[in-house]
């Protein structure tokens, strides 16, 4: 089952009944709008903070403490690891659909030309991280060994109509295990869909669809579909013996 997670870009608002967070895999994190005396108190555990700083770290206790979100790229990333291995270190990749481009094709038997979208392009993603394909980026992160990454979908953020489910369709097909998916989930059925498309580790969402549906919702929502019931009908026995 796809893991449940927070994102808090600030504090908690005032008065909001800290239980509602029971049942969450995880908090995420911004800067310090959390401290661990804060977290500490709450039935959820901080999973992971975001642009954390030095000090930010040493606050937590570096046996149990979150993992840290990194925005920088994966070679920034995997500096960050390597200068700290005693850290879970964790990349963020914004992700967005490609530019769909033309070329110029052959109309077969009439001797003009016209352009045509280039197919590879039509579906295409590319990251923010130097504006590479989404692909060989995913490749990059195994060769560089991290067992988890964040896939933050930009246009489904802007759009908030649900989660890329195509991204993650694509991006599992390299990345099988240890995807988070973010950005566009504003509805329980969002969750819904990503359910039985399936293939995602982690879902990160805003603090607005928690407060709007629930926890105890949400995670109904992602809980994976039950197989269809099969009806068996039995044939009544003959009493007479086969000849």
């Amino acid at each position: 089952m796809t893991e449940l997670y927070l994102h808090l870009t600030g504090p908690l608002p005032e008065g909001f009944d800290t239980q509602r967070l029971a049942g969450l895999a995880g908090l995420v994190v911004e800067g310090g709008c959390l401290s661990p005396r804060e977290a500490g108190a709450l039935p959820a555990p901080v999973a992971a903070l975001c642009a954390p700083s030095a000090d930010a770290q040493a606050d937590w206790d570096a046996d149990a403490a979150p993992a840290c979100v990194v925005d920088a790229g994966l070679d920034a990333c995997a500096a960050l690891r390597d200068a700290q291995p005693e850290r879970n270190w964790l990349p963020r990749l914004t992700v967005y659909p490609q530019e769909v481009s033309y070329r110029m094709a052959n109309y077969s038997g009439e001797g003009f030309k016209f352009f045509t979208p280039d197919a590879a392009t039509i579906h295409g993603y590319r990251v923010t991280d130097g504006d590479r394909l989404l692909i060989p980026t995913l490749r990059r992160a195994r060769d560089l060994g991290f067992k988890r990454i964040w896939l933050h979908a930009r246009e489904a953020e802007r759009r908030g109509r649900g989660l890329d489910l195509d991204l993650l369709e694509r991006a599992r097909a390299e990345y099988p295990e240890g995807l988070w998916l973010s950005g566009g989930a504003t509805e329980a059925r969002h969750l819904e869909n990503l359910s039985r498309e399936g293939g995602a580790d982690g879902v990160v969402i805003g603090l607005d669809l928690l407060q709007a549906v629930g926890v105890e919702a949400l995670l109904a929502a992602l809980a994976p579909p039950c197989p269809p019931e099969v009806s068996v009908a039995l044939m009544p026995r003959s009493d007479h013996a086969a000849v």
